[in-house]
C-alpha cells in the first residue's frame, strides 16, 4: 500500500509506519498516500510516522500541510514556533506534572479535525503523549453517566487572571475590548469584564459528538482541563485560599450544560476509564504523529530532561455543524 522502503506495523498503537528508504521526501510521500493514511486514521484514530527525517519546523509544516486542506494559524492557547506561521510549541506546562486527556479545542466553537505532533528532542525520561480512543470511552461509560453528558453537554467558565492563566490580550491577539467582545459573540461565547479588568467567559459545548465521516459516537470534551477536581491538591488549596468555594472565580471550571455541578466522584470515575484505556509509545527524534482529533484524545506524561515537541492543526470543524443533540438550557 505504501510502496518499497516503507514498513508498516499495525500491531502497535498507534500503528507505526517506518521509512527505510534513503532520500524519501516526507511531504511528497505523505501527499501521495493521504487517502491511505486517512483510512488508518478512521480505524485507529492515530498514526505514527518514523524514520522520515522530519527534524525541523519547516519540514514538519510541509508534511502536515500535505495531509489537510488547510493548516490553522490562529490558535491563541499555544505559542507560535519561531519563524513559523502555522506551527506551535507544545503547551508550556511544568515538566513534573501531567497534562490530562483532552480533545484539542473541543470546548470551542471550532476545533481541528487533524492534529500533528513532531518530536525534535525526546526527553531523557517520561514525556510520552498517551492516546485514548473516545469511542471506547463512550462505550465504557455507565448508561446514566453517558446519557446525562450526552443530554446536557458541558458549560466551561474561564477567567483570564493575570499570573494564573494566559493574559486575554495574548489569547485574542488584541488589547481592544470591543474586538474581544465581537469575537466572543461570533463564537457563541458569553463574556463579561470584572471590576478588576479580568475577562470572564462562559460557553456551552457538547460532551459527545458523532464523527462526521464514520458517524460513531465519541466522548469528546475538555472536562479534565477545566474541572477543579483535576487540579493538583496544592493548586486546589491555593485556589480555595484565593477565591474561597466559588469555583466560577477560579481560572477554569466546568459544570453540566444546565449549570448543575459535575461531582468529583464522576470525574474520578472518568479518569479511571481513561487511564485504563490509555496507550503509549516512546518518542524518538524525528517522529511525527497524526491524530484524528475527533476520535482520540491526547495527554502528556511528566518528564525529566529537555524535551521539544512541536504541533500543527488543520481542517477545522464548526461546532454547530457537528454537535450531537441539542444544547441544554
Amino acid at each position: 500500500m505504501f510502496g518499497p522502503g516503507i514498513d508498516v506495523n499495525p500491531e502497535t498503537f498507534p500503528p507505526t509506519i517506518r521509512c527505510t528508504a534513503v532520500g524519501t521526501d516526507p511531504a511528497a510521500w505523505a501527499a501521495r498516500h493521504r487517502a491511505d493514511l486517512d483510512g488508518l486514521l478512521r480505524e485507529h484514530g492515530a498514526v505514527l510516522l518514523r524514520g522520515f527525517g522530519v527534524e525541523d519546523a519547516e519540514v514538519f509544516e510541509a508534511v502536515a500541510a500535505s495531509l489537510v486542506d488547510q493548516l490553522y494559524g490562529d490558535y491563541g492557547d499555544l505559542p507560535l514556533e519561531k519563524d513559523a506561521d502555522r506551527v506551535y510549541g507544545s503547551t508550556p506546562y511544568p515538566a513534573e506534572q501531567s497534562i490530562l486527556f483532552h480533545h484539542e479545542s473541543s470546548h470551542m466553537a471550532q476545533w481541528p479535525s487533524r492534529q500533528f505532533f513532531c518530536c525534535l528532542r525526546p526527553s531523557a525520561e517520561g514525556g510520552a503523549t498517551p492516546i485514548v480512543d473516545g469511542r471506547a470511552v463512550y462505550a465504557a461509560l455507565p448508561d446514566d453517566v453517558r446519557s446525562r453528558f450526552e443530554r446536557l453537554g458541558i458549560r466551561y467558565v474561564r477567567n483570564f487572571i493575570t499570573g494564573l492563566d494566559i493574559a486575554w490580550p495574548d489569547m485574542f491577539g488584541t488589547d481592544d475590548r470591543a474586538e474581544v467582545e465581537e469575537r466572543c459573540r461570533a463564537q457563541e461565547v458569553e463574556c463579561e469584564w470584572l471590576p478588576d479588568g479580568t475577562l470572564r467567559t462562559r460557553q456551552w459545548a457538547p460532551a459527545v459528538v458523532h464523527h462526521p465521516v464514520t458517524g460513531e459516537p465519541v466522548f469528546f470534551n475538555q472536562l479534565f482541563l477545566h474541572h477543579t477536581a483535576c487540579l493538583e491538591p496544592s493548586i486546589r488549596e491555593l485556589m480555595v485560599s484565593l477565591f474561597g468555594e466559588d469555583e466560577a472565580a477560579y481560572p477554569r471550571s466546568a459544570s453540566y450544560g444546565d449549570g448543575s455541578p459535575i461531582d468529583d466522584a464522576t470525574v474520578a470515575m472518568l479518569r479511571e476509564v481513561y487511564d485504563g484505556l490509555a496507550r503509549r509509545f516512546r518518542w524518538e527524534r524525528g517522529d511525527l504523529v497524526v491524530i484524528d482529533n475527533m476520535l482520540v484524545s491526547h495527554a502528556r506524561d511528566p518528564f525529566v530532561g529537555d524535551r521539544k515537541i512541536i504541533v500543527a492543526m488543520g481542517d477545522m470543524v464548526v461546532r454547530r455543524e457537528a454537535v450531537a443533540g441539542r444544547r441544554a438550557d
